[in-house]
């Protein structure tokens, strides 16, 4: 594969050695020479000085014929507008975007853009350590637009038919775990008391979720 990241930062040094030391074709493109330092001799990919968001820096870079895109400067706008010129005038298929300000989660997802915000992220597992978690999020997707959850089905649930829950709660279940053992759900399956549920929900409505099994 060949991937450029944008931004040599701690993060982007950690992407670009982990992806050279895989094998892949990586170029990290920066506009601080100095940056560059903080690569490792594990890193054996090329090195392109200038702008994150700059056509012809990028050209230079190789991103025409590039397959994936890691935009992680240290600013939000840079990061923003490096994905939107990877995804709309490069067309790379594989684009990612590192968010520091939360409060911006609403403009990449209008924009279709995928995200990590590590401020969430960093909460989330600050939250999982210090309390019992009621929904845990084991993974995001669809530019963070939806959620792969996993907890423990309500005693209101008990009886219910999976399809009435899902349509109800606006979740799609892919596994359950019940008595230790997982179970692959139908159309026929009934919640059953003490079931472990995983399943695919959009952001929007995980939010109610969580509020309701924490009542």
């Amino acid at each position: 594969m060949k991937a450029i990241v944008a931004g040599c930062g701690r993060v982007g040094v950690q992407i670009a050695e982990m992806l050279s030391m895989d094998g892949h074709d990586v170029v990290v493109v920066d506009n601080d020479r100095q940056s560059f330092r903080r690569l490792s001799k594990f890193y054996a990919g090329a090195l392109v000085e200038g702008m994150a968001f700059d056509e012809e820096t990028l050209v230079r870079a190789g991103i025409e014929e590039a397959d994936a895109f890691a935009a992680v400067t240290n600013f939000d706008n840079t990061n923003l507008m490096a994905a939107e010129v990877a995804t709309q005038i490069f067309r790379v298929p594989r684009v990612v975007s590192r968010l520091y300000n939360p409060d911006k989660e609403q403009t990449y997802a209008a924009l279709d853009i995928d995200y990590v915000c590590g401020t969430t992220c960093m909460a989330e597992e600050i939250m999982e350590r210090l309390v019992s978690p009621r929904l845990i999020v084991r993974s995001k997707f669809a530019s963070n637009k939806f959620l792969l959850v996993e907890f423990a089905a309500p005693p209101k649930w008990t009886g219910q038919q999976l399809v009435q829950v899902e349509r109800r709660e606006g979740l799609r279940i892919a596994w359950l775990a019940r008595s230790g053992e997982p179970i692959i759900p139908d159309q026929d399956t009934v919640m059953a008391a003490g079931d472990r549920v995983v399943a695919a929900i959009r952001q929007d409505r995980a939010r109610r979720l969580e509020r309701m099994l924490r009542k």
